[in-house]
């Protein structure tokens, strides 16, 4: 949507607003209402001249992207050298969040989304919610207060009060994380030459890590460490603080220093207490449920002076926590840093926020390595 058109449309909603409240009163005003009539019947001749004209660019646009096979990377590249865009290009870049950037095109943030898999990402594990705004609210219930479905079989009846379910009310606010990255202009000259793969790569490495940090950071709010002796203190408190209910949900998340000491231990019988799982051979299970290993740069150990601890978490991490993700990569660039190093500035930006959710559906702990 052009921002003519939004503009048009908002003011096409306050005067027909502004026209029901002016009918509402006891004694209309007839003079302001026929003037409100005639500012309505404007906007929306604006519209549809608005809408005859696009019609037009539209069959001009399709013609001209099957002439000239205009693609989003190449639009991008364009971009990026500061060269005169089409009117079909400059609509792949529509204005971005701050109305100084542009967005990437949807083939390139594809790409990119492609280029993510091959980095360990922490956002599986917790839950997940799309969102086109800055600011909002989730609503959640508790789960050690969800309840059975309610029979309303008979009309009229009414809910139990004493059963009902508890939920909770969490605001986020959607930022902006991003980095900027010098480009050399003989490689955004050549567009065949590897610059989105390098770009993917270079964008994940630092996105990844930095939603990592930031996830676990949540998990670790306003939890206090249970302390954990050994895998025996392990296996009971996923026996004892975890609800079963959870079930396929329940993982065990620790970071390389946690999962080298149980790979080191074995039961009363000599058997390894990991066990390879069933599905994917490489990948260990306790007590059956997945372990998922993390660096120790992104989780690191902590100390007490004298002993070293590793961190656990367990549960059930997708109610425990929920990346709030815009959705979009919006870019920039700038010739003016890198213009003695024949280069380009390129910035690119992601929105996104991780609140924490229902904190009984998991453990934060500390298991001492010997």
């Amino acid at each position: 949507m052009t921002r003519e058109r939004r503009e048009l449309l908002n003011k096409l909603q306050e005067l027909e607003a502004e026209a029901r409240e002016l009918l509402k009163a006891e004694t209309p005003d007839a003079g302001k209402i026929e003037a409100i009539t005639k500012e309505i019947r404007s906007v929306k001749a604006k519209l549809e001249a608005l809408d005859e004209l696009e019609k037009g660019l539209n069959v001009d646009s399709m013609r001209q992207l099957n002439d000239s096979k205009v693609d989003g990377f190449r639009v991008f590249c364009k971009a990026l050298r500061r060269e005169p865009l089409t009117d079909v290009e400059a609509a792949l870049l529509t204005t971005g969040t701050s109305g100084e950037n542009y967005l990437i095109p949807e083939d390139v943030k594809t790409k990119i989304n492609e280029l993510r898999r091959q980095y360990k990402s922490a956002r599986p594990l917790i839950g997940s919610y799309p969102t086109n705004t800055l600011t909002g609210t989730l609503v959640f219930e508790d789960i050690s207060t969800v309840t059975e479905l309610i029979n309303f079989s008979d009309d009229g009846q009414d809910l139990p009060q004493s059963n009902n379910p508890k939920f909770n009310q969490i605001s986020y606010t959607v930022k902006a994380y991003g980095a900027i990255l010098p480009v050399s202009r003989m490689l955004l000259q050549n567009e065949t030459g590897g610059l989105l793969d390098y770009l993917g790569r270079w964008f994940n490495k630092k996105a990844v890590r930095t939603e990592n940090k930031k996830i676990f950071e949540t998990l670790k709010l306003d939890k206090e460490p249970k302390q954990l002796s050994g895998f025996k203190a392990l296996k009971k408190s996923l026996s004892t603080d975890i609800d079963p209910a959870l079930g396929a949900e329940i993982v065990i998340v620790t970071n390389q220093s946690g999962f080298a000491y149980l790979d080191d231990e074995v039961d009363t019988t000599g058997r390894p207490i990991l066990q390879p799982d069933p599905v994917n051979p490489t990948e260990r299970r306790f007590m059956g449920y997945p372990v998922i290993v993390f660096s120790d740069t992104e989780l690191p150990n902590t100390t007490d002076g004298t002993n070293t601890y590793a961190p656990f978490f367990y549960g059930a991490l997708n109610e425990g926590a929920i990346f709030v993700d815009r959705n979009l990569y919006e870019f920039n660039s700038s010739e003016h840093a890198g213009f003695t190093k024949n280069q380009i500035l390129l910035r690119i930006i992601e929105y996104f926020d991780v609140i924490q959710a229902d904190k009984d559906a998991y453990v934060y702990g500390e298991l001492k390595l010997a």
